[in-house]
C-alpha cells in the first residue's frame, strides 16, 4: 500500500497560542491521497497539547477535555474529517506519539480522536496509535522503511515511556524539560508580551530565549519563579567560568536540565562587561526603565538576538534575504547522520524517516536513505548571518514593533511555510519502492528529492 508520512503538524485548539499553518492545505493533501488507498502515518506532534494555560500534569480527565478542544477547533476539525475519508476509502492511519502530544498514549484520549473522524467504528478501527518505545517498521513493496519521531535523541524532549504507560503515571511521570519550557517560558511570553514569534523558533528553546533577551529583555521577568531567569542571571554574573560549570541553586530556585543547556549556550555569547551590566539591569525587576537605556544594552541585545537566531538558522538552514526562493537546505547535520548510522546498524532498513526538528531533510549515501518530513507550522525568514549590524538592528526593531507578526506589517521579519511530507510508493512491476520527499502546493505534490529502494534482504 502507498504510504504518506507527515509529522509536526501541531494541530491546535483554536486559541491564541496556535501555530498550525495548513488548515486549508492539509485536508486537500489528504483528500488527494485517498485513492488509491493509502496508509497515512502521522509521525509525532500531530496535535499540540501544550498550547494552553492548564497545569502541566498527566490527568486523564483534563487530557480528554484538551483533546475535545483540539478536535473541534475550526482549523483542526477539517483535517480529522479528511483522515476519516482516507480511512473510508480503504486506507489506514497510524498516529505516533510525540513529545507535544504524549497524551495520545491515553486510551480515553484516543477515543476522542476516533470519534472526531466522522466515520463508523468499522472504519475508525483502522486508526492505530503507537507510542515511541520502538520505531515503526514498515514494509512497502518489500522495502523496509523505519519511521520514528526523533525525540528519543533529544535530551530536552525525551519521553519517559515506562512512567507514562504505568498505571501509576500520575505520581511517576514527569514532563520532559522542553515541555516545561513551553509552559513556563514560551506561553507566558506570547500571552503577556505578545511575542508570537517565540513559538516559531522551537524546538530550539535556547535560541528562543536568547532572541527574547535581544528583542524584549524585560519580558523575561515573567520567569522569576521558573528558575530560567535565575540561571541567566547566574551565568552572566559568572561569565568567566567555563561553559560546563556546575550551576548551584540561587534564591531557593534550582535550574532544570533544560536551563543548564540554556546556560551553556549563553556562555558562548561574547558580551563585554558593560553589556553584561546593562543586560542585568534590564532583567532587574526593580529597574523598570532599563530597557530604554541606549548604548551597551543595545549592543548586548543585538549580540544575544543574533546568537539566538544563529542557532535557529543553523537548525533550519534558512536562506536569508528577499531573494531566497529555496527555504531549506536539505542536507542533515552530523547528529542526524550519526543517528541514521546507528539505526541502520541496528535495524538494517532501506530508509529512515524522522521528524521533530521541523527541518525537511534528505540524504543519500552508504547505508539507508534518510528523510525528515519537516513541519506544517510557519517559520521566520531571517537576515543573512553576513548582514551588517544595522541590517540586524532593523530586523529586530521590526520584531519589537510587530511582535504578533501581523501580516500587513511584515517586511523584513516575514512568515513562510513549506508543507512537506514523505511518500513511499511500491513499484508496479518489480519488488522495491520509490521514496520521495515532496511539498504540497496548489498544483499538488511536487517532488523535492527521490530515491529507489530495493526490497530488503
Amino acid at each position: 500500500m502507498r504510504t504518506l508520512i507527515l509529522s509536526d503538524l501541531h494541530l491546535g485548539n483554536g486559541g491564541p497560542y496556535d501555530i498550525f499553518a495548513g488548515a486549508a492545505e492539509l485536508p486537500a493533501l489528504l483528500d488527494a491521497s485517498a485513492q488509491p488507498p493509502t496508509h497515512v502515518v502521522l509521525n509525532g506532534d500531530t496535535f499540540d497539547f501544550l498550547l494552553n494555560d492548564d497545569p502541566l500534569a498527566v490527568d486523564s480527565q483534563r487530557a480528554v477535555e484538551q483533546a475535545r478542544a483540539l478536535v473541534t477547533a475550526a482549523p483542526t476539525a477539517p483535517s480529522l474529517k479528511a483522515l476519516g475519508r482516507a480511512l473510508a476509502a480503504g486506507g489506514r492511519v497510524t498516529m505516533v506519539v510525540g513529545n507535544h502530544d504524549l497524551e495520545l498514549a491515553l486510551p480515553d484520549v484516543q477515543a476522542v480522536v476516533r470519534a472526531a473522524l466522522g466515520q463508523p467504528d468499522s472504519v475508525t478501527s483502522r486508526l492505530e496509535f503507537r507510542d515511541g518505545t520502538a520505531p515503526l517498521q514498515l514494509s512497502v513493496g518489500g522495502a523496509r522503511v523505519l519511521v520514528t519521531h526523533g525525540e528519543h535523541t533529544d535530551v530536552t524532549n525525551r519521553i519517559d515511556y515506562d512512567a507514562l504507560l504505568s498505571s501509576e503515571r500520575a505520581s511517576r511521570f514527569h514532563y520532559p524539560p522542553g515541555s516545561v519550557l513551553v509552559k513556563t517560558l514560551l506561553n507566558p511570553l506570547k500571552h503577556q508580551h505578545g511575542l508570537r514569534f517565540m513559538d516559531l523558533l522551537k524546538p530550539d528553546f535556547q535560541g528562543a530565549v536568547m532572541v527574547g533577551l535581544g528583542v524584549k529583555p524585560e519580558a523575561l521577568r515573567v520567569l522569576f519563579t521558573s528558575g530560567t531567569l535565575t540561571v541567566i542571571r547566574r551565568l552572566l554574573e559568572n561569565r568567566g567560568l567555563a561553559p560546563s560549570f556546575a550551576l548551584e541553586p540561587m534564591d531557593a530556585v534550582g535550574p532544570s536540565d533544560a536551563d543548564g543547556h540554556l546556560a551553556r549556550t549563553l556562555a558562548r555569547v561574547d558580551l563585554s562587561d558593560d553589556e553584561v551590566d546593562a543586560l542585568l539591569s534590564a532583567l532587574d525587576a526593580e529597574n523598570l526603565d532599563a530597557f530604554d537605556t541606549p548604548g551597551a544594552l543595545g549592543r548586548a541585545r543585538l549580540k544575544l538576538a543574533r546568537a539566538g537566531f544563529a542557532l535557529y538558522a543553523h537548525l533550519h538552514r534558512s536562506v536569508a534575504g528577499s531573494t531566497g526562493s529555496v527555504y531549506f537546505g536539505l542536507e542533515p547535520g552530523k547528529d542526524e547522520l550519526a543517528e541514521l548510522e546507528r539505526l541502520g546498524r541496528k535495524y538494517s532498513p532501506q530508509a529512515v524517516v524522522m521528524g521533530h526538528t521541523h527541518a525537511a531533510r534528505w540524504h543519500e549515501g552508504p547505508g539507508p536513505v534518510y528523510a525528515n518530513t519537516g513541519t506544517w507550522i510557519s517559520l521566520l525568514r531571517l537576515p543573512s548571518p553576513d548582514d551588517s549590524d544595522a541590517d540586524w538592528a532593523e530586523y529586530l526593531a521590526e520584531l519589537q514593533s510587530n511582535p504578533a507578526l501581523e501580516p500587513a506589517k511584515q517586511q523584513r521579519a516575514r512568515l513562510e511555510h513549506r508543507f512537506t511530507c514523505v511518500e513511499v510508493v511500491p513499484r508496479a512491476s518489480a519488488p522495491g519502492a520509490t521514496l520521495r520527499l515532496a511539498q504540497w502546493t496548489a498544483q499538488g505534490l511536487q517532488t523535492l528529492r527521490a530515491a529507489e529502494l530495493p526490497a530488503g534482504g
